[in-house]
């Protein structure tokens, strides 16, 4: 008898050491993957902030708050709070709702005020080159990303509308132009006129199901004198193309160089 009680004694107590050592793995392991998950506290648009507000007054009016993200998320140039270096700069232009706050954002007063409300960077200019919305990287560049520009080209020209369809070509060749450039502004292009919006509608009526039809987004970019010409050209003659970058992110030309342009 009394060595079936202890027999069902020491079953209890196997099971319960059992129990305790699961629980005591799983409690470890949840600790290891918390910890290979660092978090971090950035700034994030709650609404649109319009271009020139200040850091400080866009966050007392509630237009930015704190969140937490994982590390791996959140680019090196995020801010994470407002300094007293920080508070009296002014966003270069238009922030919208979900965007994270990032350092080359945010400019001097004098800055937007000199360049109608556009920050341009000391010794840069300004271009402006439309692209349809898969170019722009499905809408995800915004002010104080940088990114690279692409361009394709043939021997014959090339034609291409934002409703998805592409002439084909054929000798058709795509290469860098820009390896790394800062953009300024993001935007809609002008509304189309009447006719142009009406023939517009009646193509989108008789696409197929799931071919885009959203109009061009007008990228804004700082660039030097040169690179200002190769933009320019490209935009006549070529067809543009962004890829969004990191600071991680490598570009560079190709081995054996192609012509600039198509002739």
């Amino acid at each position: 008898m009394k060595r079936r009680v202890l027999t069902v004694m020491l079953a209890v107590l196997l099971a319960v050491l059992g129990t305790v050592g699961v629980l005591a793995y799983v409690h470890q392991a949840d600790a290891r993957a918390v910890a290979g998950m660092r978090s971090v506290t950035t700034l994030v648009a709650q609404q649109q902030i319009p271009a020139g507000t200040s850091a400080s007054a866009a966050l007392s009016a509630g237009l930015l708050s704190s969140q937490t993200l994982p590390a791996s998320s959140v680019p090196s140039d995020a801010i994470h709070s407002i300094t007293p270096g920080l508070g009296a700069l002014v966003v270069s232009a238009d922030v919208q709702p979900g965007q994270l706050l990032l350092r080359p954002m945010l400019v001097t007063a004098a800055q937007v005020t000199g360049a109608g409300a556009l920050a341009i960077p000391k010794g840069m200019v300004a271009v402006t080159v439309p692209f349809c919305l898969p170019e722009a990287v499905a809408g995800y560049v915004h002010p104080g990303l940088q990114v690279a520009v692409f361009d394709t080209y043939s021997s014959k020209a090339l034609s291409a509308d934002c409703s998805g369809s592409h002439q084909q070509q054929t000798g058709v060749h795509t290469r860098l132009v820009l390896p790394r450039v800062e953009v300024l502004s993001v935007g809609p292009a002008a509304a189309q006129s009447a006719s142009t919006a009406n023939s517009t509608a009646l193509s989108a009526s008789q696409a197929s199901p799931g071919t885009s039809t959203q109009g061009p987004v007008l990228v804004t970019f700082a660039v030097n004198q040169a690179d200002a010409e190769r933009l320019i050209l490209l935009n006549e003659s070529g067809l543009p193309y962004l890829a969004l970058l990191t600071g991680s992110s490598q570009t560079g030309f190709d081995a054996v160089q192609q012509p600039l342009f198509r002739p």
